[in-house]
């Protein structure tokens, strides 16, 4: 044996080998191709094999039972990764848990190797035990809340699913179900784990209603199976239990009083989790008298419950309610019993209000009206009446109640009395005001709608706008109103416009009407925006208008000046700039005819003759943007696209200026139109070309107002701007204009600001400098 050994590991230094084999652990090496190439004597002593039969071999020729297991996954990582592994595993032929170390290296594998068996038993035995700590940990626990439980369940259904929920939180337990005896068969009522839904997968007939849990309803005791795989009975479903995971089971019966309610089972995947049939099942009884109790419990309340249903006596299940005042009337009105809810919100003990009649808590005018007796008569008359209105509490203040006044009435029909539900809806009626404060703040018209269409509520811009009363409008469908009934191509797109919303679509477009009394065209943009449920389903339509007539005036006015601005273009352009551009060639070639004295008056000429160029060309630039473009009508513009996009073109013709933005630009639209992007360029240059620092600094910010508009500020650090041409821009003061460089582009944008129905203010900037404001509307 020696001999043979030595022979198989001849190429190892000869230390080493003496080492190998004093060392307590079995040790074995394999070439690159898994062949034996040495193994130590208690390698060959853990193996039960001979060195002389594996040197050369394969550990799969000699070990096929390897082939794909752990073993042969580890072994090649280790070869592949050139990194050396440890692992635990199993090896079924041997019946022996092996820890496992195996380093790689260029001639090949070796692996360390010791049986831990002994040691893997008892750590299995300490996980059964503390399996069944969990176990018993978890059946305490159960019994508990299911004891409390019992006590606020509203049917068995409740217990048993609750029973099986908890206990299969605990790991060791795998699936747990509740039947119930049925004649000669246990039907599952309730169920959780692995299994859970899937009862139906189970064998029929065998393991629902069959075998431990038929034996344990029938003789009415418990019954434990340690090992399903091992023990007898089990032959006929044992590889279906052992398929879902199934390694031990026990079974409870539960019985109360004479009375089978049924069993409990339990599944582990740990076999001897519940002990062994022969040993104690205290824990397990005890388990199964805490849920039969409950379910008893439960099921006696039930009855209880139902023998009392037709009695109207409410008083132990309002007492508690502190959201509502519940209390009953006498056939006359008088309080005849009283909750801690009502005690809340109204003010008086019961003590102070027994006896008295329910009209205490009414106005005095309302009481002076006979309101109180009203409601009575027609709870008494049609069964219920409901109201809300201001009440009074004890302390003399008012809260806003909806009230629900029941009629209890005998099978005879007469009216014995009555049931007051009061519930405190200040705060709703607080909101309410707000809202109503919101919404008829707003300039817009705005109100509420059914999907038919029918108006439901309207806002004070609406009735001012309509001329006609609240309630004339309200309950009538939109298109019936005055300013649509004038016209039937408008009542046709109205109800168009509606039944489309009533699907769940966004509608928006303009409509053209006449006002019945004066005569007068008006525009307005209209939409309708469809609100819906948490079930997508529209349930009501908010329509808005907002009368554009004054900015559709104003946009065929500027469609008036376009002819005007067309005709001035072609004479700047044919006429004046021709000239101009005849002056500067003859003015260049004079520079060859002139003295010194005379260059200098030359240069001044030339200098002017450039100004008036450029102010000829920024003339033009905007008469041309305005005639050709075919869709000068004011849009919506994306104005931070613009904005940076222009702040862009300034740092990319300017080295010198230093931009900065006080936070992100909103991505938002404006009204505005082509020419929107010749605004900002404007005001940007003139922040750098008039500017007299070594740095010009400009930096810009855009606040989003809460009345639909956006505000630009653009500051710079120049010398500012005198007050006088202050005023000047902002009013549009033309006569300033006289000379070239005197603000025109500052002009055109205060004209085009105008016409887009913004505002533009300047104002100093601090330390220095100035500020442009350009106010621009969102819709």
């Amino acid at each position: 044996m020696e001999d043979s050994t030595r022979r198989g590991g001849d190429r190892l230094d000869a230390d080493i080998y003496e080492h190998l084999e004093r060392i307590s652990d079995a040790v074995f090496a394999v070439d690159p191709d898994f062949h034996f190439t040495y193994l130590n004597s208690k390698a060959t002593e853990l193996l039960d094999r001979d060195a002389d039969e594996l040197i050369g071999e394969t550990i799969w020729d000699e070990f096929p039972d390897a082939i794909g297991s752990t073993f042969q996954e580890q072994y090649e990582r280790a070869f592949e990764e050139k990194e050396p592994v440890t692992f635990t595993e199993y090896y079924t032929p041997l019946d022996k848990w092996f820890e496992v170390s195996a380093y790689p290296s260029e001639t090949g594998l070796t692996v360390y190797f010791r049986d831990v068996t002994d040691r893997r038993k008892r750590e299995e035995r300490l996980e059964r035990q503390q399996d069944r700590l969990d176990i018993l940990e978890t059946f305490t626990q159960v019994i508990s809340e299911v004891s409390s439980a019992s006590e606020n369940a509203v049917s068995r259904d409740h217990i048993e699913q609750l029973v099986c929920n908890r206990l299969i939180e605990t790991t060791p337990l795998r699936f747990v179900w509740v039947g119930r005896v049925d004649g000669d068969d246990i039907e599952p009522s309730a169920w959780a784990g692995a299994e859970q839904g899937s009862l139906e997968e189970l064998p029929d007939d065998k393991m629902i209603g069959r075998g431990p849990a038929k034996r344990a309803a029938a003789e009415n005791e418990v019954q434990i199976t340690s090992s399903i795989e091992d023990s007898s009975g089990w032959e006929q479903w044992r590889a279906e239990a052992l398929e879902h995971g199934f390694n031990a089971c026990a079974c409870v019966p539960l019985e109360y009083r004479g009375a089978n309610y049924g069993v409990l089972c339990l599944y582990s995947d740990r076999k001897g989790a519940f002990g062994t049939q022969d040993g104690p099942t205290e824990s397990l009884q005890q388990l199964g008298d805490a849920v039969t109790h409950a379910i008893d419990t439960v099921e006696r309340r039930q009855e209880e419950r139902e023998l009392k249903r037709r009695r109207e006596e409410f008083s132990t299940f309002v007492e508690d309610v502190e959201e509502y005042a519940i209390f009953r009337l006498d056939a006359d009105g008088h309080i005849a019993s009283w909750n801690r809810g009502a005690e809340d919100i109204e003010g008086y003990k019961e003590s102070e209000v027994l006896g008295e009649h329910f009209s205490l808590f009414y106005t005095e005018s309302e009481i002076e009206d006979g309101h109180p007796s009203e409601v009575l008569e027609t709870a008494r008359r049609d069964g219920q009446c409901k109201d809300e209105g201001w009440r009074v509490r004890k302390d003399g203040s008012q809260f806003w109640a909806s009230v629900t006044l029941t009629a209890l009435k005998d099978e005879d029909g007469s009216c014995r009395g009555f049931v007051k539900v009061i519930r405190d809806m200040t705060e709703r009626k607080r909101r309410e005001r707000r809202l109503d404060a919101v919404f008829n703040r707003t300039f817009q018209l705005m109100g509420l709608m059914k999907p038919d269409g029918t108006v439901l509520k309207v806002n004070d811009a609406a009735i001012e706008f309509s001329g006609v009363e609240r309630e004339k409008l309200v309950g009538k469908h939109l298109w019936e109103e005055t300013w649509w009934d004038a016209n039937q191509e408008n009542v046709d797109e109205m109800k168009d416009a509606i039944r489309l919303a009533s699907t769940g679509e966004f509608v928006r477009y303009e409509v053209t009407g006449e006002d019945p009394d004066t005569g007068e065209e008006f525009v307005m943009d209209f939409s309708i925006t469809p609100v819906t449920d948490e079930r997508g389903e529209v349930v009501l339509l908010v329509p808005e208008g907002r009368d554009i007539t004054e900015r559709k005036q104003r946009e065929r006015e500027l469609r008036r000046e376009r002819k005007r601005l067309e005709f001035m273009n072609r004479i700047l352009r044919h006429n004046l700039l021709n000239g101009l551009n005849v002056v500067s060639a003859r003015s260049e070639i004079l520079q060859d005819f002139v003295d010194d004295a005379g260059r200098s008056h030359l240069t001044t000429v030339r200098e002017r003759v450039g100004e008036m160029v450029d102010l000829v060309e920024t003339m033009r630039s905007f008469t041309k943007a305005i005639v050709d473009s075919e869709s000068h009508e004011l849009k919506l513009k994306p104005l931070g696209k613009v904005l940076v996009r222009e702040l862009e073109r300034l740092d990319d013709d300017n080295d010198e200026v230093m931009i900065t933005t006080d936070g992100a630009i909103p991505d938002v639209v404006v009204v505005a139109d082509d020419l929107l992007p010749q605004v900002f360029e404007n005001v940007l240059s003139n922040a750098v070309q008039h500017n007299d620092k070594a740095v010009p600094r400009v930096s810009v910010s855009v606040e989003q107002r809460g009345d639909g508009a956006v505000a630009v500020r653009i500051a710079d650090n120049g010398p500012g701007i005198p007050d006088e041409e202050k005023q000047r821009i902002v009013e549009k003061d033309v006569e300033g204009l006289a000379t070239p460089g005197s603000g025109f582009g500052l002009y055109l944008v205060k004209e085009l600001v105008d016409s887009y129905g913004g505002t533009i203010d300047v104002s100093d900037n601090d330390p220095e400098g100035a500020v442009f404001t350009i106010t621009l509307q969102t819709t």
